[in-house]
């Protein structure tokens, strides 16, 4: 079991940098957005408005990263499960501006590496495999039609 100050064992907790102390919240705090959770969703959506302009706090019972964001293998996929029914879903209009747009989170992740300077070991890129005949053949197919 793990206390709010702990970390449960898991590579990023091994291998992150020595925990900057921050003192509680105290007091009245002012600002446009308050934003709930400190994983990888929270940050960016403070980062985001910050970056906007706007006054923005962050909360997090714990500390940065403490949760999922901080006990999965750090992918940042650019992708959805079934690319190849993606048109039969949503059309072709729209499925045609989800595969354009489909990798701006990941530059968007590369370009805020770069502007503040965040030392990671952040590299681009994906393997999707198959796990059986059904799989494999959904991948063929999507493959064949250039998904």
């Amino acid at each position: 079991m793990t206390s709010p100050t702990d970390h449960v064992n898991s590579y990023y907790a091994a291998t992150a940098a020595a925990r900057q102390p921050r003192p509680a919240l105290a007091g009245d705090i002012e600002a446009d957005v308050c934003v709930i959770g400190g994983g990888f969703s929270g940050v960016a959506t403070a980062l985001t408005l910050a970056e906007r302009g706007k006054n923005v706090v962050l909360i997090e019972a714990n500390r940065i990263g403490w949760g999922a964001s901080g006990r999965n293998g750090g992918q940042a996929l650019a992708g959805w499960s079934g690319e190849g029914e993606l048109v039969k879903q949503v059309g072709e209009k729209a499925a045609e501006f989800l595969h354009r747009t489909r990798y701006r989170g990941n530059d968007i992740i590369e370009e805020r590496i770069a502007k503040y300077s965040i030392d990671c070991d952040y590299v681009r890129g994906a393997a999707t495999v198959a796990l059986n005949a059904r799989q494999s053949a959904m991948l063929r197919g999507e493959f064949e039609d250039g998904v």
